[in-house]
């Protein structure tokens, strides 16, 4: 495609994008399912771009997304709500993921005919959330701060599931072998190593930018710092995404993470980032969600309609499942609209999405229909959880959870 014509489309993605955040705004329309379905339109539906011609630039913008929007979340966490959310985050990250992953693999192996290491594989990887998505729809609805950071936290660390188990299963399918301490030795070490690389890199910034105070000008060296730390970690083969959330938090939070030895070396002070560079980099995020959403919808196939179906069938059936799980899992003094929101709140995003392509990089032979299901449960599980999410906040849906979980007491809405 001519390079003028795709400087003409970015811009009117621009466009599109800041009309549906408007409109997200006033009548509370997620922008998101807008920016997938114009997506599908200019790709899958009448193909006037292919996800090839992004090359490796969709891959990059994705993750930059990532980044940046794990990193925000973190600036914004207040260490107590951390530790009030703790139980629940821990809870919630670890059923919901080997919940989804149960009854994916019993789907893909009972109606799509697949053999197991490929439904292990599949379920595996659709386990985790999509921050991008989460933490969005969370910032517009009135659930207490330690909902929104229950949330926020499982999508990240549920981010480890979703990069050694499928990693590991993958390589099964190429080799045969796996020991079974492979899976629980990378995420161990994925944990600490990625939260060593966040909270580290956040006393060593807090250390550089007090040495050279002209930095604390600037509107955008502590986001370039935190590239540095994330793609160092990546490269390691830990969790970037893990790395971005925990640098975010440590910065907001330094006096909680500051050992007594380093308080001669590092201000104990949370660092604030100027208005300037708020503002810059509040752009930065919303151009690269913009273009995020859009790259999903064109990445979509819709040429296979069996696999598309059954990808909203397997995203229904995850969907029910979850509703079960926050039943079971959230404390029962959780405020009704909490518990609605927790149980809508498992879209997948880009972990998922990158995850899906490598069995068919590989050559495996159950490769595209990996991808094909693994996108369609991403479409429809950002679809059906907007669409839930638009009925919660106009209040349409509310009396059915509360059918569910029971109704708001007074004591509910004392809670922290």
């Amino acid at each position: 495609m001519d390079t003028s014509i795709v400087i003409i489309i970015i811009g009117l993605f621009i466009f599109w994008g800041h009309y549906l955040a408007g409109l997200f705004e006033r009548k509370g329309i997620p922008d998101v399912l807008g920016l997938m379905l114009i997506g599908m339109l200019i790709g899958p539906i009448f193909h006037l771009i292919h996800p090839a011609s992004f090359g490796k630039f969709g891959s990059l913008f994705s993750n930059l997304v990532l980044i940046f929007i794990l990193f925000e979340s973190g600036t914004d966490l207040k260490i107590d709500e951390v530790k009030a959310s703790f139980r629940d985050s821990a809870a919630i990250t670890t059923f919901g993921f080997l919940t989804t992953w149960v009854a994916t693999v019993l789907l893909c192996t009972f109606f799509l005919d697949l053999p197991l290491l490929p439904s292990l594989f599949i379920g595996a990887t659709l386990g985790g959330t999509s921050s991008a998505v989460v933490v969005g729809l969370v910032k517009k609805i009135g659930v207490q701060p330690r909902t929104s950071t229950t949330l926020i936290i499982e999508s990240a660390e549920s981010d480890i599931f979703t990069l050694a188990i499928p990693l590991s299963i993958l390589t099964l399918m190429i080799t045969g072998e796996l020991a079974a301490y492979s899976v629980v030795s990378q995420f161990i070490s994925s944990i600490i190593i990625s939260l060593i690389m966040g909270i580290g890199g956040a006393f060593l910034w807090s250390f550089i930018i007090n040495k050279i105070p002209a930095l604390k000008k600037t509107k955008f060296s502590t986001p370039a710092f935190l590239l540095v730390i994330y793609g160092i970690t990546e490269y390691l083969h830990f969790s970037g995404p893990l790395t971005a959330l925990s640098f975010g938090i440590a910065i907001g939070n330094l006096e909680y993470f500051e050992p007594k030895l380093l308080e001669k070396y590092v201000p104990n002070q949370r660092i604030i980032l100027p208005k300037a560079e708020r503002s810059f980099f509040g752009q930065l995020v919303f151009l690269l969600r913009t273009f995020f959403f859009v790259f999903i919808g064109i990445s979509i196939k819709i040429d296979r309609l069996d696999w598309l179906i059954w990808g909203a069938a397997i995203t229904a059936v995850l969907f029910l499942v979850r509703i079960v799980l926050v039943k079971f899992v959230i404390r029962k003094n959780t405020p009704l609209l909490d518990k609605a929101v927790m149980s809508m709140m498992i879209p997948k995003g880009l972990g998922a999405a990158v995850i899906a392509t490598l069995p068919l990089q590989q050559g495996n032979p159950y490769g595209e229909i990996i991808q094909a299901i693994c996108f369609s449960v991403i479409l429809f599980s950002t679809l059906y959880c907007v669409v839930l999410f638009f009925l919660v906040n106009q209040k349409l849906t509310l009396p059915i959870y509360g059918l569910i979980y029971g109704k708001d007491r007074p004591i509910d809405k004392e809670v922290n």
